[in-house]
């Protein structure tokens, strides 16, 4: 399929606290805009999140910048959406979400827009970045980052049906028209989180969707005057009421709302280890702190119902597992170079 002469392109930024980076960003775009204007016309979302900086008074004049001012600090994800809705109203065909403070490189934007015009425009697909599909690129993000990505991103991968998928967290991604009016859509779980989960919901409700999703390893760009302005640490505990919520969901509306193979492994598992905690709590342990001898029978039932509640959940995940999907894996000239 080849892309359509002047698709329209929608870039989304919300802004705040990105003084002396969003300037720079907006000049890039100009520039990147230009080199593909014979195929997309860009215009360009910035949605001041009432940032204290007065950050957006870097941006250049041109037409391809429109610029949101909120009211209040709503947070990311309430500002990427503002955005998002108003590119689609203004019937743009595609759309992708970049942070304000330069941590993503726009010259990505030149290989990602054809890919994007390429894709099936009644598919659900999301595009997004990825800073740790090579261990080398992992270099030049702050610790506290990487630390956050290995602790908290295996539980959230057991609440997704994405197989090979890393950097859960990167707001850098795209999208068509119809992905994002899914996406939006108030009639599906999963509601868009406003600040910063909103690319966790993100995912999490394309994974609701079964969406396809393709990722790109990319490089981050932090400088060292760069910083965030939210704490690593006070997103463990939402992180993990997040996904926690959302893995207990999943296997309810799964495997007890849907019967399935899957379903009578993980039943016939829990049966099985509450078999043998009745036996170890109620005839093992008060006889053993009784100084009674433990008869066979007794320590046989709880043995083996142990070892099969581990077969059969290892079963289970086996299960859960081969109904996932796999990741599509993009390589882009720009990150080699």
């Amino acid at each position: 399929m080849q892309h359509k002469l002047r698709a329209k392109v929608a870039v989304i930024i919300p802004c705040y606290r990105a003084k002396n980076k969003v300037g720079t960003l907006c000049n890039q775009l100009i520039k990147i805009a230009s080199e593909l204007s014979n195929i997309c016309s860009i215009s360009v979302y910035i949605v001041d999140d009432f940032c204290p900086d007065y950050s957006y008074k870097e941006i250049p004049k041109s037409e391809i910048f429109n610029v949101i001012h909120n009211k209040n600090n709503l947070g990311v994800g309430a500002s990427s959406l503002i955005g998002f809705k108003e590119a689609l109203n203004s019937e743009n065909q595609f759309f992708i979400k970049m942070d304000s403070d330069g941590q993503h490189p726009p010259e990505y934007l030149l290989e990602l827009v054809p890919y994007l015009l390429n894709l099936p425009l009644n598919e659900l697909t999301l595009v997004k970045g990825t800073r740790f599909h090579f261990p080398i690129n992992n270099k030049n993000i702050p610790f506290d980052r990487r630390l956050g990505s290995f602790l908290l991103e295996p539980l959230s991968r057991m609440c997704l049906v994405y197989k090979g998928l890393t950097d859960i967290s990167n707001g850098f991604f795209s999208m068509n028209q119809i992905t994002l009016k899914y996406l939006i859509s108030k009639k599906f779980k999963t509601n868009i989180e406003s600040r910063y989960l909103f690319e966790c919901s993100i995912i999490k409700r394309c994974s609701n969707l079964g969406a396809n999703l393709h990722q790109f390893p990319m490089h981050t760009i932090y400088g060292k005057e760069w910083r965030s302005s939210m704490k690593s640490s006070n997103m463990i505990y939402p992180l993990l009421k997040f996904w926690g919520f959302n893995f207990l969901r999943d296997i309810l509306y799964k495997y007890i709302y849907k019967l399935s193979l899957g379903s009578f492994f993980l039943l016939s598992s829990i049966i099985s280890l509450l078999t043998s905690l009745y036996f170890l709590f109620l005839h093992i342990l008060p006889k053993i702190n009784s100084n009674i001898l433990v008869t066979a029978g007794n320590a046989s039932i709880f043995s083996a119902n142990l070892v099969i509640s581990i077969f059969l959940f290892s079963l289970f995940v086996l299960y859960d597992y081969s109904k996932k999907k796999n990741v599509k894996i993009v390589f882009f000239k720009k990150f080699a170079e």
